[in-house]
């Protein structure tokens, strides 16, 4: 979960002499927007595809863009804080660097992104909930436990902020359990509503309760 778990080893970085001609040929490639430019295992700077389209017959190290903080990440940094710098910059790549600012690679948002759903519990046996919830009921302490209390344990949590309700969360949750039943019917009584589940449908259980989930979840 760690930068330098996500090099990779496709993407390479440019050099001073590279041209800026150059530069957007593997920028397509690699469809990124920017790319790093290294000169003795140090970063230099970085060439956005903005700048190169505007300085075609430009050598790299003419129009490179020297503000490399913005786009440095140390080897330990995790995968949260990366993703989140990434987003503050629109960046589709980000540079690694050792302690001693030395270049180690290049990750990108998509390696990073196919990674990390290869290796998360989504790929896990189980199903999933999406309950609804005001924001400032939201206890994981509390829905953990009455998850548990029906013997199905929380193995993924993701919470999404309603864009035109700030007083609501919706909280999808991935369990080991495949029928989730009684698991939604205790957090319908603790107030937690049940928008969208894709459990199977228990033998005992009537089809109309999952439709009307269904619909529920595409209306919201």
């Amino acid at each position: 979960m760690f930068a330098i778990q996500y090099i990779s080893n496709e993407i390479f970085p440019l050099k001073k002499s590279d041209s800026c001609e150059s530069a957007l040929m593997f920028l397509g490639d690699w469809k990124l927007k920017e790319l790093p430019v290294v000169e003795g295992g140090k970063v230099l700077g970085f060439v956005s595809e903005k700048i190169a389209l505007s300085n075609e017959e430009a050598k790299v190290e003419q129009c490179m863009d020297l503000n490399i903080a913005t786009y440095l990440v140390h080897e330990h940094t995790h995968v949260f804080d990366i993703l989140a710098k990434m987003e503050q910059y629109q960046f589709g790549c980000l540079s690694v660097v050792n302690s001693d600012e030395q270049f180690l690679g290049i990750i990108s948002s998509k390696d990073i992104q196919t990674q990390t759903f290869s290796h998360s519990a989504l790929n896990q046996e189980g199903s999933l909930l999406v309950i609804e919830v005001k924001a400032i009921n939201y206890s994981l302490a509390e829905i953990s436990r009455i998850c548990e209390s029906n013997d199905a344990k929380i193995i993924h949590l993701m919470i999404e902020t309603l864009k035109d309700d700030s007083n609501n969360i919706h909280v999808s949750i991935k369990l080991n359990k495949l029928y989730l039943n009684h698991v939604i019917a205790s957090l319908e009584r603790f107030g937690y509503q049940t928008i969208y589940t894709n459990s199977p449908l228990d033998p005992n259980h009537a089809l109309d309760d999952r439709y009307q989930w269904l619909v529920k979840y595409l209306n919201t």
